[in-house]
């Protein structure tokens, strides 16, 4: 009889683990609209925008996209794709697209551009071995790319791309972080170019200024494929303000052997320059070309933006004047929904005739949709590096953000940057700062405190205590209005509760009710019906009392709020994936879960007592000790009453070692030994204590900022 109950559960834990498999939910997001990034005329273009195929593994990819696609053919299950229109907030862990090279790209080297990756990519090209993967990268936001051989491609035939996203350097570094779950974003444009021999790379801009003059330093570089490298290369420069031609500058680049990469710097001096400002922000054009004797072309051309922004006495100084910060911050949820619509735009004009004139972006970097409209606008943005609760021996060196940091300060509109969220105070961290706010300058550097303390390395006006949904200073203000939700996310969760606890009740009276055996009587043969009611009844009480652990702990996960502050991003993704599953099922699987652990416990303990019980049977005789459970049910169902909802946990935790001494002595009389019921209890408690001397400096973290 024990045996099959004993099978029956085992039965349960492999039918929930697979029900749960199968009805596996990921954050659904939304796809994105985003800017069409200028193109030089020379190079041939291929936007990869749109759908691709998703996957949860690179061999579940490449086995369904390296078949050739048929019409009305039904794919597996197992291999399916389903497809999710790129760029998009959803997290992945793979994507495949299928495309087609025209002939005559062959001749030249291939550029494909991600812009707004977060995440670790790997990029593979027709295969998933390591010999087909073409690049990888650490995306923190920003636009990053891989070059491609030409010879990598099928012409005339499909090829198949692959990306592989893991989880991001700020998901695995901050505190408690993980690995888990594997995936990451595009959140930009996609694209794949056929460069020429020599292209312009992205330049970076400097603008000082003499009175009303504006000294322009354009730092770029002209980068060579390897290919026919025919010089010497003409570079030449104009600044326009659309309707002439204001400042120029041309220059002869020489080839150096064995010099892929050289720099080029171009200067202009323009008089009377047009600053960009909230009331007018003027746009001058840039236009950087470069081209040798052969024919061979490559240009740039951006937008530009001229304007000087600083701190003086903690106040906040555009173009020399003083302007009182009126900001709104935007967390990355309502930034997607807006993106989604196509309301980017409209809502910053919306924000501006409300009287705000500046944006926050919380947790996430601008992408060029919002930048470029913000310039046209005439609206301040302050965004933050990916840096939040990262203990000081895991902080990245700020060198790394120096590309995205370059690529997104082309904009004026782009004002104040936070480097940092809940750092410590040790040299470390100091370094760190300092380092970071050389990487920003000429914007503004803030970081945002969660204690009082002073940060070193920054001013007290640059170091940000959040009060309550607002950062101000004598600067002025920004406000979140996204204010965190206690929403119930297990929506039955009321009425589980309350039918649990009358269901426990009921339990109880009839175990109560039920005939007192002794434990001479678990090895009882041909037992009578008094004593087999009396197990059934015990038998239901477990069940029931592990269904209230497991309910327990459901409803704790889908009680944790991944907003308890507007200003802290949240970067715990596994949060986000378990509430998106059933919570039934969570319930479930922890409810058989728990009562094979507690099976275990005794399975290991009963070869040691007398007459080497069946261990069901065991828990069963072992169950009298447990009826207190019965409160913790009650207590549940008064959550919605005003119980909080940690406090039957803490219950049951506080009765179970309450009542440790009475089971101790009931093992004891029967002339067995208790320590044989703390092997399995130890082994987790040793794993636990493992797996939080691996995150040492993460306790040692929390230590500093209580202690501080």
């Amino acid at each position: 009889m024990f045996n099959r109950r004993l099978m029956i559960l085992i039965a349960l834990l492999a039918l929930t683990l697979g029900t749960l498999w199968w009805y596996w939910q990921s954050p659904i997001g939304e796809s994105l609209q985003t800017e069409q990034s200028a193109s030089s005329a020379a190079r041939y273009s291929q936007d990869l925008n749109g759908s691709w195929d998703k996957f949860s593994s690179l061999r579940q990819a490449w086995t369904t996209e390296s078949e050739p696609p048929k019409a009305n053919a039904d794919q597996s299950l197992l291999t399916y794709g389903p497809p999710v229109t790129l760029p998009s907030s959803e997290k992945v862990s793979v994507v495949a697209k299928r495309l087609r090279i025209p002939g005559e790209w062959s001749s030249r080297t291939m550029h494909l551009t991600l812009n707004g990756v977060q995440g670790h990519a790997k990029i593979y090209l027709n295969g998933i071995s390591n010999s087909q993967k073409i690049g990888e990268f650490e995306g923190s936001g920003g636009a990053d790319g891989v070059d491609i051989p030409a010879k990598a491609f099928r012409y005339g035939e499909d090829n198949v791309l692959v990306v592989e996203l893991s989880g991001s350097t700020a998901q695995r570094t901050m505190l408690l972080g993980l690995d888990w779950p594997s995936s990451g974003k595009i959140t930009g444009n996609i694209r794949l170019e056929a460069t020429v021999e020599t292209t312009i790379m992205p330049p970076q801009v400097q603008v000082t200024w003499v009175e009303n003059t504006a000294q322009i330093t354009v730092n770029t570089s002209i980068q060579h494929h390897g290919l026919s490298q025919e010089g010497p290369w003409t570079v030449s420069g104009v600044l326009s303000d659309g309707s002439a031609g204001i400042a120029e500058q041309t220059l002869t680049v020489n080839a150096h052997e064995g010099s892929d990469n050289q720099p080029v710097t171009l200067n202009f001096t323009v008089p009377e320059a047009k600053r960009w400002t909230l009331q007018a922000p003027f746009l001058y054009q840039m236009y950087i070309k470069v081209s040798n004797s052969k024919g061979d072309l490559d240009d740039v051309a951006l937008p530009l933006g001229l304007r000087s922004i600083a701190l003086t006495s903690g106040k906040w100084v555009l173009n020399d004047q003083v302007i009182p910060i009126k900001g709104a911050a935007l967390t990355a949820q309502e930034e997607s929904s807006l993106r989604h619509a196509g309301q980017a735009e409209a809502w910053l004009i919306s924000q501006q005739q409300k009287g705000i004139n500046l944006i926050y972006f919380i947790g996430q970097l601008p992408d060029e949709l919002w930048l470029q409209a913000a310039d046209r606008v005439g609206m301040g943005v302050w965004a933050e590096l990916p840096v939040e609760f990262i203990p000081s021996s895991r902080l990245p060196k700020p060198i790394v953000f120096r590309k995205v940091i370059a690529g997104k300060m082309l904009h004026p509109s782009l004002w104040a940057w936070t480097v940092g969220k809940g750092l410590e105070t040790d040299a470390l961290a100091q370094t760190y700062l300092r380092e970071a706010v050389k990487e920003v300058q000429p914007d503004l550097p803030f970081a945002i405190k969660i204690t009082p303390a002073v940060l070193a390395g920054l001013s007290p006006e640059q170091s940000l205590f959040v009060q309550g949904n607002k950062l101000q200073g004598v600067w002025g203000e920004v406000t979140s209005e996204s204010l965190p939700t206690t929403s119930l996310k297990w929506v039955q969760e009321p009425s589980v509760a309350e039918a649990f606890s009358v269901l426990m009740i009921f339990l109880v009276w009839m175990n109560i009710r039920s005939v007192t055996w002794r434990y001479k009587e678990i090895s009882e043969r041909k037992p009578k019906r008094r004593l087999r009611s009396a197990w059934f009844w015990n038998g239901l009480l477990v069940l029931a009392r592990h269904g209230l652990l497991g309910g327990l702990v459901t409803s704790a996960l889908f009680r944790i709020s991944i907003s308890l502050n507007p200003w802290l991003s949240h970067l715990w993704p596994g949060i986000d994936l378990i509430q998106a599953q059933s919570p039934w099922l969570i319930w479930a699987l922890l409810s058989v879960l728990f009562m094979l652990i507690r099976l275990l416990q005794v399975g290991v303990a009963a070869p040691h007592l007398p007459d080497a019980p069946h261990s069901v049977a065991l828990v069963y005789w072992l169950e009298r000790r447990y009826r207190f459970a019965v409160f913790i049910a009650i207590g549940w169902a008064l959550i919605p009453w005003g119980v909080p909802f940690y406090l039957p946990i803490i219950g049951y935790i506080l009765l179970t070692f309450l009542f440790l001494p009475i089971r101790i002595h009931d093992i004891r009389r029967i002339g067995g030994h208790y320590r044989a019921f703390l092997w399995v209890p130890g082994i987790i408690a040793a794993a636990l204590l493992i797996w939080a001397s691996i995150h040492y400096a993460d306790w040692l973290y929390l230590w500093h900022m209580v202690g501080l």
